[in-house]
C-alpha cells in the first residue's frame, strides 16, 4: 500500500512541474508569433538541425517554442499545426517562431503578430 500511495504522489508531483506536459486538455494562450527561416543568416552555421536535432530543411509546420513546452509537442497558430522542434532564444522566452524554411518573404510578411496559440500536446 505504501509503495502504490508513494508512486501515485510521484506522479502527481511530477506532473505538476512540468506545464503543457502531454495533456487531455489543450490549452489556448495569447502570445507572440514571429516567423523565422532555415538560413544561415538567422541562426547558426547548422540551420536546418533543430534543438531537438530533427533536420527541419523543407518542413513549414515546424515552430521554436518557449522552454516551457516540451519539443515534439504540436501546438495551434493561426489554424494551423506546428510541431514545435525548436526553442525561442532565452531573450524571448514566451514567444513562438514559425518556420518559414527558405522563403525569407513569407517571413517577413507573416512579421510580428500577437495571435492565439493553442498547445496540443504530443499528437
Amino acid at each position: 500500500m505504501k509503495t502504490t500511495l508513494l508512486c501515485a504522489l510521484t506522479i502527481v508531483a511530477t506532473t505538476s512541474l512540468m506545464p503543457f506536459a502531454k495533456t487531455a486538455s489543450a490549452e489556448t494562450i495569447t502570445a507572440t508569433v514571429t516567423g523565422f527561416n532555415t538560413v544561415k543568416a538567422q541562426t547558426d552555421s547548422t540551420p536546418c538541425i533543430a534543438a531537438s536535432g530533427d533536420n527541419i530543411c523543407g518542413r513549414r509546420d515546424v515552430a521554436a517554442c518557449p522552454s516551457h513546452v516540451f519539443l515534439g509537442t504540436w501546438v495551434k497558430i493561426n489554424g494551423k499545426r506546428y510541431e514545435c522542434l525548436d526553442r525561442t532564444h532565452s531573450k524571448y522566452n514566451g514567444r513562438y517562431d514559425i518556420s518559414f524554411d527558405k522563403d525569407v518573404q513569407a517571413a517577413l510578411n507573416w512579421g510580428k503578430r500577437r495571435v492565439k496559440v493553442t498547445v496540443l500536446g504530443d499528437s
